[in-house]
């Protein structure tokens, strides 16, 4: 048992380096708890400080969140398999948490002619802040 549960958490520590990458940070090869939860930190803090809204400072929110999960995880390096994958768990529905806030329509700003009052756009497609 203890085989499956360790191959579930390096799957996890892959699939959380791929979500951490599309906010920005560096892919890793074989990351760690550790170094993604410093990763995930250090971005929550560049989403925190940004000017570009409400929905991208929640996202840096939603990311320190992810962040602290993996830092449990970390504390935890693996004794606890089950524990430390239900923690990269919760850190994985933050991401798409705050994956799907940069998503989210936002009311287009000023008409412009032709322009129709129900038009909406997406807050940005590069996520970075």
């Amino acid at each position: 048992m203890s085989d499956w549960w360790g191959r579930r958490r390096d799957a996890l520590l892959i699939e959380l380096a791929e979500a951490l990458a599309y906010f920005g940070a560096e892919l890793l090869e074989d990351p760690g708890a550790g170094e993604l939860a410093r990763a995930a930190r250090a971005l929550a803090r560049e989403y925190r400080a940004s000017d570009r809204g409400h929905p991208v400072r929640q996202v840096g929110e939603l990311l320190e969140s992810a962040a602290a999960d993996l830092r449990t995880a970390d504390r935890l390096r693996g004794t606890l398999l089950p524990v430390v994958t239900h923690h990269l768990r919760r850190s994985a529905l933050h991401l798409a948490d705050a994956r799907s806030h940069l998503r989210r329509p936002v009311p287009a700003g000023p008409r412009s002619p032709g322009h129709e009052p129900h038009t909406e756009r997406l807050i940005s497609a590069d996520p970075r802040p």
